[in-house]
């Protein structure tokens, strides 16, 4: 169900402009990259149709990127040679990534580790830290608890239009016509203790909240994300 739901994903007429190739990064990316050793090899960890990854060539930097759809793959090959970047893309899933141990300098993975069980994100976070190189760096974000969306989400919980196979973690079962729709995913959310613990076999370099408030009616409210940049320890 995950790869068919992302091949209608990244097949749609109707991708949003912030998920195109060429779209702006995400801001922690564009200060994230600052940190990164010039010329380094960076892994994008569901890298979708190559947002990150083009922006991360077109600066130098050599780029590969794995994504569960094909066609995401695909569109991100096209892109990055149409711009003359040499990009390494494979299919795959994050639990088990398609590369040797201590292959690259970075990784990120934006709006992506999140869409597992809890079990899978550290799964995941365990790989990227087996493929990084001692003291390689790595960017992520997972949504927070504190955003609308989340209460929003235990609201659907409790009037039987969602499933929480576990704390914190959402999935809607129910048939969907809307190709763009994820809620077919899981959707994990973490507080600063959940975010710190999925991190446990990293370094944390740096760690913080991304809630801007925004108004709703009836008041105000916050959306946004954790975001850490750590490292593998040198150590290992």
């Amino acid at each position: 169900m995950t790869e068919v739901g992302w091949e209608l994903i990244w097949r749609s007429k109707a991708i949003p402009p912030r998920c195109r190739p060429l779209a702006a990064p995400n801001d922690s990316v564009v200060e994230w990259v600052l940190t990164i050793p010039d010329g380094g090899l960076v892994l994008d960890v569901g890298c979708g149709i190559g947002q990150h990854c083009v922006y991360l060539g077109e600066r130098g930097f050599r780029v590969a990127g794995m994504d569960i759809s094909p066609t995401a793959i695909k569109i991100s090959q096209e892109v990055c040679s149409e711009r003359q970047i040499v990009f390494d893309g494979r299919v795959g899933d994050m639990t088990s990534l398609p590369w040797a141990d201590m292959t690259f300098d970075a990784a990120l993975s934006i709006s992506t580790m999140n869409h597992h069980l809890r079990a899978d994100i550290l799964r995941s976070m365990n790989e990227v830290r087996r493929v990084l190189k001692p003291g390689g760096l790595f960017l992520v974000d997972i949504p927070s608890k504190d955003r609308l969306e989340y209460q929003q989400r235990r609201s659907q919980v409790a009037a039987g239009q969602l499933t929480e196979p576990e704390p914190d973690t959402f999935v809607d079962v129910r048939p969907n016509l809307d190709d763009m729709d994820d809620d077919f995913l899981p959707h994990h959310y973490c507080d600063e203790a959940d975010m710190r613990d999925l991190l446990c076999s990293f370094e944390i370099v740096k760690m913080w909240t991304d809630l801007p408030e925004f108004v709703v009616t009836g008041g105000s409210n916050k959306r946004g994300n954790w975001i850490a940049s750590v490292r593998r320890p040198l150590a290992d």
